[in-house]
Parts: C-alpha cells; structure tokens; sequence
C-alpha cells in the first residue's frame, strides 16, 4: 500500500515531460489571438488535470486491489482463523436408508458431514449428535467428531426426529457459553444432515425451537446462533413397502382363529404386481400376491390362522422386491393364544364360591379355581387373588415342606403382600360379621400385615331395614325415595361413574337405555361399613346411593394402588350364596337380568385386563414394558430362577437380565428399542415366557418432503441446501457462512475500466503536429 501511494506521483512527472505547447493561431487582429490564447489555456489546464486525477486514480485502484480488500461481515466466517463452536446433526431415522447411485441417504449424511468438519476453522469445537442418543457432549477432538460420524452406518429402526437434538444442540451451547467465563464467545453453528422427509422434522415444534435458541446469549449481528440444513435427499423417490402389519386379537383363546392385516403402499409409480411373503413361528411361508398397486393407495391384504397351538406366536411379513428402502420391506407381529385366564379364589368353604366359580364360567373368559387359604399355591400364574368369606387372613398357614423348624410362620396377608407388590391384584370380598374377624381386615393396626394392603377397614355392617322412613312429599313433589327397600350403585350419569375405570361402561350403558340391569338394578340390603385409609393412593371406587348427599354416601367398592402396578379391590357386600332369611343383596337372582354375570366379569377384567386391551406389539424407539411372572417367592417362576431375553442384537448381559424379587415388569427405555424384530423373554427351563415385536412407525414409508418454508421458519432464510452428487459443501459454505464481500475481482475491472478510459482520454487531448 505505501508503494502504490508513492507511485501516485508517477503521472506528474510524465505530466511534466509531455507538457504540450499551445496550438498557435494566425489572427489577423492582435486581440483576436490573445482571446483565443487565454480560451486554449483554459482548457489545456483542465484537460491535463483531469488526465492527471485519472492516471493517479488508476495507480492507486491497482495498488488498491494487488492488497484484496474485503468488506466486514457480521455474520459467521469458516474460512478465517477465529473458532467456531459447531453440532453437527446427522439424520439416522429409518428412511435415511433409501439408496441412490448405490448409497444411502445416511451414507451421503456423513460424507457431508465430514466435509464441513474438514473446512472447520483450527481451535473449533465439535458435537455429533444422532437425534435417537438422548444425551450430548463436546468431542475432544476433530478425530472423535469424525469417529463418531464414521460409526453412523446403519439407520436405526425409528428414532426421534431432529428436531428433537436441536434441544440438546441449544443445551451444549450454553454448557460451552458458561466454560468461556467471561470470553468472548466462539460463533456457533447447528448443521442438519437429513433426507427432509416428513417424519424428520416437527412442525408443531417451531415456536419451541425458536425460543429455545433465542434464549442464547447474542453474539455479533444480534445473531445467535447460525442454523444449516443439507438436505441429501431425493426430489422423486420410487418405493413399495409395507406400512402396517396387525393382529387381531392379540391375545385369543384357545381355538379362536388370529387375523393379520398387512397394508402395503407404493411411492412413485404404480406397481403391477408386488408379492408378499407371511411366515408364522419361522415356519413355512406363505405367498399372496398384490395385483395392480396404484401408487399413493394403500391396499390391505388379510390372512387368517387357524389351530394355534398355546403360547407365544411370531409373524414375519416380507414384501419379495428389491426396491431402494429396505426396511419397510419387513414388518413383525406378536401374538398370545392360551386357554381362559385364570383367577384363584381363596375361601374358607368352597361352596361358598360355587356361584362365582358359575358366572366366570358361562362367561367363558376365565377360569376360576377354588382353593381353601392354607393351601399352598404359587398365585404368580394367576391374573388375581381374590379372597372370598375368608373369615381370618392374619392366620399363621401352615409351614412349607423342607422348612426348618426356625422358619418364620406366614399368614395369607403376608404371602398377598409379596404377590401385590410384584405387580399382583387381589379382591376382597369379606362375609357376615359372624363369619368374619373384623381386626384381621383392620389395616390401621400397627405392625399388621394389613397395613398398607387393604384400602379401608371394616366398621359394622349396615342394614337398610333400620334406615327411618322418609318424611311424607311436599304438595305437588314426587315421593321421596324409600332406601329401606335396599340400595343400588350410584351410577346414574350425574354422578359421573366413567370416571373410574372400572365403572366407564355404565357411561355406554346408561346411553343405551335399554340395559336390564340399569332398567331393574341390583339391590343391596346389608353391606359393610368401610372407613377409607387416608392415603393418596386409596380410592372409592363407586357408592351406594344411600344418601342424598354424596359425601354422605358410604362406598360399594374401594381400590388401593401400588408402585408396581398391583391393586387390591374391596367388595364390601358379600358375593357367597347367602340364604334367603339372611340375604344381603339381589346380586345373583337371574330372573331378568345379566348382572351376575356381567358383574363378576366387569370386577375380573377389570383387575386383569381387558383380553382386547393386551397390546404385544410397540414402535420403535419409544419405551416398553414386560411384565413379569408375580409368583411368591421360591414359586415356580419366581427367585432363583434366571430369565432369558433373545432378539435380534440381544446379546452379553443384556441377554440374561437381573429382576429384583419384587419387580413387577422388565422395562426396555426408547434406547434399546430401536432394532426391529421378534422378541422374546423366558425363563431358563421355558416354564413361563412373553413375547413382543418392534416395528418402525408407519409414517417412515412416507417420503414426501417437509416444505422448505416449514424449516426455515426456524433456521432463517436460505438455510435449506439442497446438495447435488457433484456440487462441493466447501462452495455451499463459501457463499453462506462467509459473506464478507471479495473486492478484488470488481476492483481488477475497475482498475481495466480505468486504464482504458485513461487511453482514450489521452488519445483525445494529445493530438502532436505532424511534421512538415
């Protein structure tokens, strides 16, 4: 630069050497010429002067621009020396597997995604991010960045979109922000590599996001933090592939026949013929053929199996084509088939049970077994306990076979708790006062097994014969409502009964108006007088309507829930077959009306499960749960025992895993759910066992692309970069992410433009005699 401003005196000097004379003029009047003479001067002087600022304006842009020049941005620079702090997303969802040019869409992800980590400024801090990892951190180093990215070979089974690492992108810039302590802050970059297709992006997320990242402290520009998005997909993707695969029902009795529905869809253009390919328990397959499969229509295709043997069924439904996305070309489906569920009831006298035992029966859903309390039965292959005129519970039972003769003696309550609290459900239906010890179902008293078990303790019972006759009606008001004629359940709509689930069907029944039991409902004339533990976890379940007030009302049915899943149910009328002088309740008249069966299957289903709730099938990366057997301690399936989990990708210690003695379920976190396939968890000798599937989410097979303005209504204008096969990130980045302006090639013209200009200037005013 002070080279070029001295040579700016070079055209004075040749503006010295090639002074020219004045043209001289031959007037015939002296006064003639002087005017010409001063006129010609004039414009010889601003002629030279202009030439002059020309030719130092030329010297001076030409020095200008052998210097490159730039003109300041604001914004984010990779290609000067300053640091930035970078995440790199990288989109590992199951659509990223579609392949072009032999290559999936995560495989270009990560060609990508190292060539921004190679162009990256020395000093720069790096976080690789798959959205399906919840956590985050920092790398230590350029070499761990390309590491972690190398190690992205396979798509997971299903994941969470991007936008949910974009939290965990937020969260490291703040972790980094707090470590400068006081520095100044490295320019921060968030970089997406995904397919954009529908399933990768969040739009409902967008206002989230947006705070999210302006709660970052600014930087220069007031920008926060800069936001890109390389989109590797494809503009017009081609596939086929098979979005569902459902069984119904998922749990089935005993020769009750299974149907699988399997939806297929194509992408692109239609199909003339697409083969399917069903096995059950890896037998052999069976084809079906899809005939004329337009593109964008799904079509279901059903099969129906038949003579299932007991236990745990596996399916595997393959479409026969070797299309660019492979993993919709598989799907998995579990099912349970096993004769009626079985519940056990405990009671002093069986026959007291006899009609129960009736009604679970006829109903055909469950088979009850009936056994005296001391006997010693595992409860754990039940679905639920239900303790039936069981006169005194806190009883010492007999000492198991092979105990020492130190062995702690255990009562019913005892063996229930441990039951209970690995995830089991007890009913408990006490009998007549005379039957019954009132302190053994008492669960205040100290130190008691039943503290912590039962729901409420038993007062006395009450008699609606002793109720007072109601006070005679006002003139004109309808007579008052005799409750010495017995009680009924309030489940009138207005007082709300749907609330609790065990009650919700009185809500469809009640709408229905034509339900015998609601139309001649079942009465209660004497039932127990139940004063509710104080515990958050204790309910009433439903009342009587044996008051106007409500709060006056005493309960029909009280619950108490645990952590692990397990309840325990009190009935506070009696459900025996009491005789007709000492009737307490109508309960199990049959003459017209369902209510006992009906009611003895809404209390089992109710504990165990709807049959058409069992669910044996979940999607891919998100949590599920296992339950386990509830067996008693030293039962067949209980401690002692190791279980056995197998899969696809199952092995080490993740193959045998540990169960505490009163853990209820076996729970797999969104983590270790991401690879589809059959499942299965068992015991070693196989005398119990439970089966699921995982599948990625039908929305994966959609490959349609979120629209542009969708993103960059979060990320900002012109963040959305398509990349071509043969277009260079590095030239993307050059024009986006370094947008101070180059000077030197409009400064190269301008410095031509000049030196042409001078020319021609030049030739104008320096017009020489010729010589004679």
């Amino acid at each position: 630069m002070i080279v070029g401003a001295a040579l700016v005196g070079l055209p004075i000097l040749l503006h010295l050497i090639m002074k020219q004379e004045p043209k001289r003029l031959l007037f015939p009047a002296l006064r003639f010429l002087k005017q010409k003479q001063r006129t010609n001067q004039r414009k010889m002087r601003l002629r030279h002067l202009i030439l002059l600022a020309l030719r130092m304006l030329l010297i001076a842009l030409f020095a200008v621009t052998l210097f490159q020049p730039k003109i300041p941005s604001s914004g984010l620079s990779l290609a000067g020396e300053q640091p930035v702090a970078a995440v790199l997303i990288v989109d590992t969802t199951p659509s990223m597997g579609y392949k072009a040019d032999n290559k999936s869409r995560l495989d270009e992800a990560r060609r990508r995604a190292l060539e921004l980590l190679d162009d990256l400024p020395p000093g720069s801090r790096v976080a690789v991010l798959d959205p399906a990892d919840p956590t985050g951190t920092w790398e230590q180093s350029a070499g761990d960045a390309r590491r972690k990215i190398e190690g992205m070979k396979e798509p997971h089974g299903g994941g969470p979109p991007v936008t949910a690492a974009l939290f965990t992108a937020y969260q490291l810039f703040r972790t980094i922000d707090r470590e400068s302590d006081g520095a100044e802050a490295m320019p921060r970059l968030v970089a997406v590599f995904s397919d954009r297709t529908a399933e990768c992006w969040q739009a409902d997320r967008a206002d989230d996001l947006k705070k999210a990242a302006a709660d970052l402290a600014p930087l220069a520009g007031n920008q926060s933090v800069a936001h890109l998005f390389v989109d590797v997909g494809v503009d017009r993707p081609v596939n086929v592939g098979i979005t569902s695969a459902q069984v119904s029902p998922q749990l089935a009795n005993a020769n009750q026949p299974v149907s699988l529905i399997v939806t297929v869809q194509a992408t692109g253009p239609d199909v003339p013929t697409a083969v399917l390919r069903v096995s059950l328990d890896d037998g052999p397959p069976e084809r079906k053929a899809v005939d004329n499969l337009p593109a964008g229509t799904p079509r279901a295709v059903t099969m129906t199996f038949k003579d299932l043997k007991p236990g745990v069924h596996a399916v595997k439904a393959t479409l026969e084509t070797d299309d660019a996305l492979l993993f919709d070309n598989v799907r998995y489906a579990t099912f349970r088939v096993g004769a009626a569920r079985k519940i056990l009831t405990l009671s002093d006298d069986p026959d007291d049970a006899l009609f129960w035992q009736l009604a679970h029966e006829a109903k055909g859903e469950f088979g009850c077994d009936v056994a005296k309390p001391d006997a010693d039965i595992d409860f754990g292959p039940y679905e639920f306990v239900c303790l039936l005129n069981v006169a005194d519970p806190s009883r010492p039972l007999p000492a198991r076979q092979g105990a020492g003769a130190g062995a702690l003696q255990r009562t019913l309550w005892d063996k229930l708790a441990g039951y209970v609290k690995r995830g089991g459900k007890v009913l408990v239906i006490p009998g007549p006062r005379e039957k019954v010890a009132p302190a053994a179902y008492d669960p205040t008293v100290a130190n008691d097994p039943t503290s912590g078990l039962l729901p409420g303790k038993l007062v006395q019972v009450i008699d609606t014969n002793t109720f007072p006759a109601p006070e005679p009606p006002a003139a004109g008001q309808p007579p008052p409502v005799d409750r010495r004629a017995g009680v009924t359940w309030a489940t009138k709509p207005d007082d709300r009964p749907e609330r609790h689930p065990l009650t919700a069907p009185f809500k469809q029944w009640n709408l229905l108006g034509n339900v015998d039991f609601l139309m001649n409902p079942r009465k209660a004339w004497k039932y127990w007088e139940v004063k509710p533990v104080e515990d958050k976890d204790v309910s009433v379940v439903v009342a009587y309507d044996d008051a106007d007030d409500p709060t006056k009302r005493h309960p029909a049915v009280l619950e108490r829930t645990f952590p692990g899943g397990g309840k325990v149910l009190l009935l506070t009328t009696r459900m025996d077959d009491p005789e007709y002088d000492q009737r307490w309740n109508n309960y199990w008249l049959t003459g017209g009306s369902s209510w006992p069966v009906v009611f003895p299957h809404l209390l089992a289903s109710y504990l165990a499960g709807n049959a058409a709730d069992a669910v044996y099938n979940f999607t891919t990366g998100r949590p599920v749960a296992i339950a386990l057997p509830k067996s008693s301690p030293g039962g067949a399936a209980g401690q002692g025992r190791k279980l056995v989990f197998e899969g696809p990708g199952v092995s080490g210690p993740e193959a045998y895993p540990e169960v505490g003695d009163r853990q209820a379920d076996l729970r797999l976190s969104a983590a270790r759910t991401l690879t589809p396939g059959n499942y299965l968890l068992r015991t070693e000798d196989r005398s119990w066992q439970e089966g699921f599937s995982l599948n990625p989410p039908a929305e994966e097979s959609n490959l349609s692309k979120v629209p542009v303005e969708v993103i960059e209504a979060v990320f900002g204008a012109n963040s959305v970069i398509p990349i071509d096969k043969n277009l260079k990130l590095h030239d993307v980045m050059e024009t986006k992410f370094n947008p101070e302006m180059k000077l030197f090639p409009w400064l190269l013209i301008g410095v031509l433009f000049l030196f042409a200009l001078e020319g021609f200037v030049a030739n104008r005013f320096y017009r020489f005699r010729a010589k004679s």
